[in-house]
C-alpha cells in the first residue's frame, strides 16, 4: 500500500470504527503540549494536536474517555465525524504502526 491510499485506509477506519477512533484521540491528545492539554486550547502552531475548533471538545471527550472508559452514542457519533481530519498527523507520528494495524 502506498502513503495516499494508507492515509485513506487509515481515515475511513477513523470515521468509522469506534475502537480506531477512540485510540488516535488519544494519541492526538498526548502529542499536544501540556499547558495546551491543560487549558484546552491551541497556544502553538506546531501541527501536533487538535485543531483550534476542536480543541476545547476532544480534550473534553479524551478527559472523559480517560476517567469512564466511554463515550456516549452521540459523542462517538461526533468523534467519527471528526478524525479522520487527524489521519495525515497520526501517519506522521505512528505511521509503521498504523501500516502494520490496517494489513492485520
Amino acid at each position: 500500500m502506498n502513503k495516499a491510499e494508507l492515509l485513506k485506509a487509515l481515515q475511513h477506519k477513523l470515521g468509522t470504527d469506534v475502537r480506531w477512533a477512540h485510540r488516535g484521540l488519544q494519541a492526538i491528545f498526548k502529542n499536544q503540549t501540556a499547558d495546551e492539554q491543560d487549558g484546552a486550547n491551541v497556544k502553538y502552531h506546531n501541527t501536533m494536536g487538535f485543531r483550534c475548533v476542536d480543541a476545547h471538545l476532544l480534550t473534553s471527550f479524551t478527559t472523559q474517555l480517560q476517567r469512564r472508559g466511554f463515550l456516549s452514542e452521540k459523542q462517538n457519533a461526533i468523534l467519527l465525524r471528526k478524525m479522520p481530519r487527524y489521519g495525515r498527523q497520526l501517519m506522521k507520528f505512528y505511521g509503521e504502526g498504523i501500516a502494520k494495524s490496517l494489513a492485520a
